[in-house]
């Protein structure tokens, strides 16, 4: 599992889950918020002109140097778009 880093207190990852993956968000450790969603979806998005993905307590948001993270309508933090495809990557393989 790769965890990325987004402030002092919340990290994110991307973990397989059977034909799916989970979007984690961690908050000091601990799994705050969720989302299951699919390779296909997350990639259209990726590639898509849309600037904004999910609606509820989890969301990502396009950015011009990377993607943001928003929980329960609170930024916690940004990441990179080379480390959200690498994270992307990992769970895409199982590693």
């Amino acid at each position: 599992m790769n965890i990325l880093k987004l402030d002092n207190a919340h990290s994110f990852s991307i973990e397989n889950h059977d034909k799916n993956v989970r979007l984690v968000v961690y908050n000091n450790g601990v799994e705050n918020v969720c989302r299951k969603s699919t390779l296909k979806n997350i990639g259209r998005f990726i590639q898509s002109g849309d600037n904004h993905l999910f609606k509820g307590r989890l969301q990502l948001n396009k950015m011009t140097d990377g993607i943001g993270v928003v929980v329960k309508d609170s930024f916690v933090g940004k990441i990179t778009m080379g480390d959200f495809m690498n994270c992307l990557e990992y769970a895409k393989n199982g590693i």
